[in-house]
């Protein structure tokens, strides 16, 4: 009886000490604001009734930046530079966060959300059809698309929320172009390809999971008839890819690797090439290319959308635009690579809106050990959430940050400004793989359009347009965007 009394104090002596001991390591980050905790629900009860968006803005606005919560894990939100300069860079953070667990019927095991050890050997594989000599190979696919964009257009006068449609059907054939390696038709078809269908629906599907504790619960959400529909998309979309695969496996067995033009290796044939040496499984490839279907093209569809109005509302800022594209390519000839770099007031453009409206307005990371900002300690297995909207809007980071300025993109303001500043794409070692192949597609498209058409919009400033998140951020009321043959 002695001897257990004793041990049990001894255990009691350790806990306390342990105890007390986080206490002081972590007590800074503990005095950080936060949401009064209720029992099971933590403090979930601060989304109900708001979307993401709006919760983030409004847990900032009400218990300070940066923040934690409990829901119902540890989780620390910010929107600080200098933390999200840390977390993005820092060992201790390159996983992603539990949140994105909810994404796997849309992304299986790709890049997005693959553990950090074949995440890093994945990439290093990918990224070699990422570079900026293989993806020259493909500007004329980019023109090409953006032509037939024009010409739809011309024809069928598109306008307000249609554009977000016709945008997201060219941005997905340009992807079967450069990416798969298929001549591609979804831009030009009158019916919506399953393709298109299939991308868009699984990621509102995945995403809604987010933030309803039920369908957050992985027993209780295949009783839910969203999951039904899930794999439903899930396997139509993997479907067309496989057709695609075998298509290719076949040509493969009919012609050497020596016949394969290495400096125009779409993306799908590079990991086809390596798959045996790599380890890579069908599953694996056909995983890969449905997330980067869906990354490049409603990313990018939307950024084009909301480009394209805040043109619409900023005529001086389009004219200059127009003035410089006619200055650097002329009325009617192709845009080429070599013009993009001399596009410079055009990129700023792309920035300024992206830093208005980014695409991706949030992302989130996992503390696997102690993450040491300054100002506290973030804990071991602590969910990490960090608001690139609420970054890109700090007034004391971007004076009247609701004022569309380009100009905040010349190289000597951008120097003036703290790294990581401006996140549109991420940032650090677990970025956006596709960040070049998407401003190449931005910029010849907006030079196309701007050279073709006088864009107008009914909206006065971007205080009119309210935004949702979805995997991307969306628009909550119906757009006003139109598009006049010059």
């Amino acid at each position: 009886m002695f001897d257990i009394l004793v041990v049990s104090l001894v255990l009691l002596s350790i806990y306390y000490y342990y105890k007390t001991k986080e206490k002081k390591q972590y007590k800074n980050f503990y005095k950080l604001g936060t949401p009064t905790w209720y029992p099971i629900i933590g403090n979930a009860y601060i989304l109900l009734g708001r979307n993401i968006l709006k919760a983030v803005q409004y847990a900032f606005q009400t218990w300070g930046n940066p923040m934690y919560l409990y829901i119902p894990y540890r989780t620390f939100m910010t929107a600080k530079v200098e933390d999200i300069k840390i977390i993005l860079n820092h060992p201790s953070s390159m996983e992603k966060s539990r949140e994105y667990n909810h994404l796997r019927g849309f992304v299986g095991k790709s890049l997005l959300i693959e553990k950090v050890p074949r995440w890093k050997k994945n990439r290093r594989i990918i990224s070699r059809s990422f570079k900026q000599t293989i993806l020259d190979e493909f500007m004329d696919t980019f023109y090409n698309k953006t032509c037939t964009l024009v010409d739809l257009i011309k024809k069928e006068r598109y306008s307000n929320n249609d554009v977000i449609h016709l945008f997201g059907k060219f941005t997905l054939d340009t992807f079967c172009e450069a990416t798969l390696g298929i001549e591609s038709t979804i831009l030009e078809d009158t019916k919506e390809h399953m393709f298109v269908t299939a991308i868009r629906e699984l990621q509102q599907i995945a995403f809604n999971r987010i933030g309803n504790l039920i369908k957050m619960n992985d027993f209780l959400y295949q009783f839910v008839s969203d999951c039904k529909l899930l794999n439903f998309y899930d396997n139509n979309a993997k479907k067309h890819v496989r057709q695609i695969m075998t298509t290719k496996h076949d040509l493969r067995t009919k012609h050497s690797d020596a016949m394969i033009d290495v400096h125009r290796l779409p993306v799908l044939d590079l990991l086809l090439q390596v798959a045996d040496k790599e380890s890579l499984t069908d599953e694996y490839i056909a995983e890969e290319m449905v997330l980067f279907a869906g990354a490049a093209t409603d990313t990018t569809a939307y950024t084009l959308t909301y480009i394209s109005i805040l043109l619409g509302i900023n005529q001086d800022v389009q004219q200059k635009v127009y003035e410089e594209v006619i200055s650097v390519v002329g009325p009617n000839m192709v845009i080429g690579s070599s013009h993009l770099g001399d596009l410079k007031y055009t990129e700023m453009v792309i920035s300024e809106s992206q830093r208005l409206a980014p695409a991706i307005p949030m992302a989130g990371r996992y503390a696997t050990a102690d993450i040491d900002l300054g100002h506290s300690i973030i804990p071991a297995n602590t969910s990490i959430i960090m608001s690139f909207m609420e970054l890109h809007r700090n007034p004391d980071i971007w004076p009247k940050p609701l004022e569309f300025n380009p100009d905040r993109f010349l190289p000597e303001e951008v120097a003036k400004r703290p790294q990581y500043s401006f996140v549109p794409f991420s940032g650090g070692p677990r970025n956006c793989i596709g960040l070049k192949y998407a401003m190449m597609v931005m910029k010849t498209t907006v030079a196309n359009l701007v050279r073709n058409f006088h864009i107008t919009s009914g909206h006065k400033s971007i205080h009119e347009l309210d935004f949702e998140s979805s995997i991307v951020m969306i628009p909550t009321r119906p757009l006003d965007v139109h598009f006049t043959p010059r």
